[in-house]
């Protein structure tokens, strides 16, 4: 029997890419609802074996899920202005 990871490989890049930006593993770990082990694992792994990913099929992937970063990126900046607009009003002293 083989073990199969409920994980896809998307989601562990992701989430070693998380931590690899600056986040610490620990609250990466919570906020995806994963066990802090099980992480530290992922970027074990992926940190060792940076030359799999060179080639021509990882740099179209590569590319692609830049582009879905960056639309997630502007789509939380833009949830995160909203939500500083609405602190702003609701912070405000009654008339």
């Amino acid at each position: 029997m083989s073990k199969q990871s409920k994980y896809d490989e998307a989601f562990k890049k992701n989430a070693v890419s998380l931590v690899e930006s600056g986040q610490k593993t620990a609250t990466v770990a919570r906020d995806l609802g994963l066990h802090v082990e099980t992480l530290y694992q992922w970027v074990k792994r992926y940190r060792q074996t940076p030359a799999k990913r060179s080639g021509v099929a990882s740099a179209s992937h590569d590319t692609s899920e830049l582009d879905a970063l960056r639309k997630e990126n502007e789509l939380l900046r833009m949830e995160r202005d909203i939500l500083k607009k609405a602190v702003g009003i609701f912070s405000r002293p009654p008339k």
